[in-house]
């Protein structure tokens, strides 16, 4: 019987690696790192589009 790697949380924030069975999940179901408290919410991967202001044309 062969074995398979789970998959894990890797933070961006404080390097922790955890299995992704291991680590809590917020009530929208973004993964939150158990060590330093990161949420992986889509504003915390693309802080760009949060910078963006409005536009004179829109």
């Amino acid at each position: 019987m062969s074995t398979e790697d789970a998959a894990t949380f890797d933070c961006p924030e404080c390097d922790v690696s955890a299995p992704s069975t291991s680590v809590p999940y917020d009530s929208l179901g973004y993964v939150v790192c158990p060590v330093c408290g990161y949420a992986a919410t889509p504003e915390a991967e693309n802080p760009a589009i949060a910078d963006r202001s409005p536009s004179a044309s829109d």
